[in-house]
């Protein structure tokens, strides 16, 4: 992931905790176990081929000195698919790594999860824009071609079982 990709989430997630600080809290609360962005098919897709790599990217992190990028990533993933699993990901970075390069963005992301805000709000610009941002700096060029390439594999393969 590059660091304009990270900045750009910091920023956005502080100024949305900034934002849903001041317009208060609803009884209304989305459940931990549903994704906090909503994705359609085709990025539940490429997000799929995303999770792939960075768990084959987690079993060789600890030689490599990547599991900080591997956990953030997990995490930002998490978002469109279980609320939990985000937040387990950016409190597993606070623990292992407080004082990592994205300790300050997983601090915000877990204000931002555990705010109980409605999933009303996020159909505020800003989070719309924040999760545009995300699938952008997430789903690269390389991720959209490998997810079309599994996707002609697995064509394929249901074809040849007819």
């Amino acid at each position: 992931m590059n660091r304009r990709m990270v900045a750009h989430s910091s920023l956005w997630v502080l100024l949305i905790s900034g934002f849903l600080g001041c317009a208060g809290t609803s009884p209304f609360v989305t459940l931990p176990s549903s994704a906090f962005f909503e994705a359609d098919s085709k990025e539940r897709e490429a997000l799929q081929v995303v999770s792939r790599a960075q768990e084959s990217r987690r079993a060789n992190c600890q030689q490599a000195g990547t599991c900080e990028e591997v956990t953030y990533t997990r995490g930002l993933v998490a978002l469109f698919e279980n609320r939990e699993d985000a937040i387990h990901a950016f409190q597993e970075l606070r623990t292992t790594v407080p004082n990592g390069r994205y300790a300050a963005s997983s601090s915000r992301w877990l204000t931002l999860l555990q705010g109980g805000q409605p999933a009303s709000v996020r159909q505020d610009p800003l989070f719309i824009q924040l999760r545009q941002e995300i699938l952008h700096g997430l789903l690269d060029p390389d991720t959209l071609a490998a997810s079309r390439k599994l996707k002609e594999q697995e064509r394929r393969i249901a074809e040849v079982s007819h």
